[in-house]
């Protein structure tokens, strides 16, 4: 598989041969200089999303979630934030709903190599990223996972020429998929000011585990909540 890149894209390089999760790529699929030791990853806290219908495994309970909308004002999902600084988030994964076009992006399972680095060509010459792959979330089901880049060259008299560089502050990971319901998805790492190792690896691994849930899961989700919450005014009324 080709590996496309505007520059030396260590931070998508290092992620992958970090995650097992990922079994599909091999080390020459990726800078030698980005090989790096395995991180480990726990994912204790499972997050259910009542009004999107998924679970996905997090790094620690979401200090708060607010809607994708405040971020992309005509993105539909939900921004898990474990850690922030007033207005200002630090770490994050952007859930997205129906983040891509059924007619742009094929089914990833069903494609063929050369097929596969035409959509990965044109994704890459249309977006700022550092680095793209197609990678394995399981034995059955294919992504699409990439880096931002710090800098992107623009043309800015529209000329097709080159006329200078924009520097971007921080870096974001991103994955787009379909779930076995064939619900589109797109997953971004927020990581400020700087995407770590530890980060991407639990983004990597989270990724992995985004599943849809029927209504009968919701409801039960709910009832646990409800329950959890009478108990806890029980105990305080007894005191």
């Amino acid at each position: 598989m080709r590996f496309y890149s505007y520059a030396a894209a260590a931070a998508l390089g290092a992620a992958i041969l970090m995650t097992p999760a990922m079994p599909a790529f091999a080390a020459e699929q990726a800078p030698a200089a980005a090989q790096a030791a395995p991180v480990q990853v726990t994912l204790p806290y499972t997050y259910t999303s009542q009004q999107y219908g998924y679970t996905i495994q997090c790094p620690q309970k979401p200090v708060g979630v607010i809607p994708a909308s405040a971020l992309y004002e005509d993105k539909k999902g939900e921004v898990l934030i474990f850690d922030n600084d007033g207005y200002n988030i630090k770490y994050a994964w952007v859930v997205l709903s129906d983040a891509f076009d059924n007619k742009s992006v094929p089914d990833l399972n069903k494609l063929k190599e050369p097929e596969v680095e035409k959509l990965l060509s044109g994704i890459m010459g249309s977006n700022g990223y550092e680095g793209i792959m197609l990678v394995n979330l399981n034995a059955k089901n294919k992504a699409i996972y990439a880096v931002t880049a710090k800098e992107v060259e623009i043309d800015e008299d529209g000329d097709g020429k080159i006329d200078g560089v924009a520097k971007a502050d921080t870096q974001m990971a991103v994955a787009f998929f379909r779930t076995e319901k064939g619900n589109r998805y797109g997953v971004e790492l927020i990581d400020n000011p700087d995407l770590r190792a530890s980060s991407l690896a639990a983004f990597q691994k989270g990724i992995t585990t985004l599943k849809d849930v029927d209504s009968k899961q919701l409801a039960n989700s709910k009832d646990k909540k409800a329950n959890t919450k009478s108990s806890k005014k029980d105990k305080k009324s007894k005191k």
